[in-house]
């Protein structure tokens, strides 16, 4: 079981929401449709107002990247995928191109003006200044920015339309599926939608294959309905859709409830409320109760750097809980490194790096297990890692000049 976190940078008034929720359960996305080509999106420099008569002239649709200065993933994504090929002559070709700081100059009346909520908010904008389309996050592949583009200039798919639509009364299944992936991906709550569309259905209806997806992509909080009925009818839903995929769900929503504290972790109340949702979860009856609070407790010890803790509760339960998991066993050894030279934990983190690898040869887990031969005297060892890390990168063109790095200090005389 993999956690995955979207990455968004949330507005900047939310600092202590902006993924903070640990390393540990980061997946490293390697991306090797989005590096830097020969051609670039090209913004238009000017006023918003002559952007827009250049948009009425031309007969275009605005696009419009709304940013912030201190935004990560807004930078990574001007860096590798502004600068794609494929998706610069598309978007050049289509659209009129602005890019906006929005706590600056006119950017500040534009996050008013189209409520922008965090960053990157990608806004698809027509000629009467009216926003059709929006879509907010770094998305991973240049596909995702041909499509948003295309629902963007579709009048039956955009997110203006699905609005409209649902406003004047649809609410058949298909429809709120849709509709409520159109809301996420503008990172517009979806919780209202949902519940509204569930009180009218029937309990039959609830067993559906598109109902099942909604519950599975949306209900998110441990005090919904929806997760009651969910966990109540659990045996039911895994005959249908597996027990793995039902057992997961419940997990996600009881480690998605116990971050939301993480996110409080200042609150003085935080200590005492995560004690009990953790006894909540405990006494559920769900047989995954002591993997999820397992995971979570690793989160919380590495987030109050709570190091001798977190080490301990390590290594007496990774390999119980998640010891055919390449991920979570190279992540985990990779944070066990940085906190100690300790052997006993170090050597505990060699074993499960070198397993992680054994299941499955990644460049992200066999330069975790380079640099822990290396970090453990283990000089051979470890640059004939590192050059399979090399080969690996190489052979799916995914950039390798991080790792040769790596090598060249392996390399270096004592």
């Amino acid at each position: 079981m993999v956690y995955f976190l979207r990455i968004i940078a949330a507005d900047k008034s939310n600092t202590m929401q902006k993924f903070i929720l640990i390393l540990l359960l980061l997946i490293s996305i390697s991306v090797s449709d989005g590096f830097s080509q020969n051609r670039s999106i090209q913004f238009i420099e000017k006023p918003w107002q002559e952007i827009v008569a250049m948009a009425k002239q031309e007969n275009k649709m605005i696009f419009l990247d709304a940013y912030a200065s201190w935004c990560g993933p807004c930078k990574w994504m001007a860096a590798n995928i502004f600068t794609n090929d494929t998706i610069a002559a598309y978007y050049n070709k289509t659209f009129i191109c602005a890019s906006f700081d929005m706590e600056k100059g006119e950017g500040l009346n534009l996050r008013t003006k189209y409520g922008v909520r965090a960053y990157p908010s990608l806004l698809f904008i027509n000629t009467d200044e009216n926003m059709v389309h929006e879509r907010v996050g770094a998305a991973q592949k240049v596909k995702d920015y041909i499509d948003m583009a295309k629902v963007a200039q579709n009048p039956e798919e955009c997110l203006a339309a699905y609005l409209k639509k649902y406003n004047a009364g649809n609410n058949s299944p298909q429809f709120i599926q849709t509709f409520l992936c159109r809301l996420a991906d503008a990172y517009i709550p979806v919780s209202a939608v949902m519940k509204k569309y569930f009180t009218t259905q029937n309990e039959s209806d609830l067993f559906n294959r598109v109902n099942w997806n909604i519950i599975y992509r949306y209900v998110s909080d441990i005090n919904d309905p929806m997760f009651e009925f969910l966990f109540n009818h659990h045996s039911e839903y895994a005959k249908a859709y597996s027990m793995d995929s039902v057992n997961n769900k419940i997990s996600d929503v009881y480690m998605n409830n116990l971050r939301g504290i993480f996110r409080n972790s200042n609150s003085k109340l935080a200590d005492s409320a995560y004690l009990a949702m953790k006894e909540k979860i405990k006494t559920s009856g769900f047989e995954g109760a002591g993997k999820v609070i397992f995971t979570a407790d690793l989160e919380w010890l590495q987030g109050k750097g709570k190091n001798k803790e977190f080490l301990d509760l390590a290594f007496e339960n990774m390999d119980k809980y998640y010891a055919d998991d390449y991920n979570l066993l190279s992540k985990v050894s990779w944070i066990v490194s940085s906190m100690t030279t300790e052997s006993k934990y170090m050597e505990k983190a060699l074993s499960w790096s070198k397993r992680s690898v054994s299941i499955k040869e990644e460049p992200f887990n066999t330069d975790t297990y380079a640099s822990l031969l290396f970090k453990m005297g283990k000089k051979d060892e470890a640059i004939e890692q590192e050059k399979k890390v090399i080969a690996i990168a190489k052979k799916r063109n995914i950039s390798s000049i991080p790792y040769e790095e790596a090598l060249k200090k392996m390399e270096e005389p004592k």
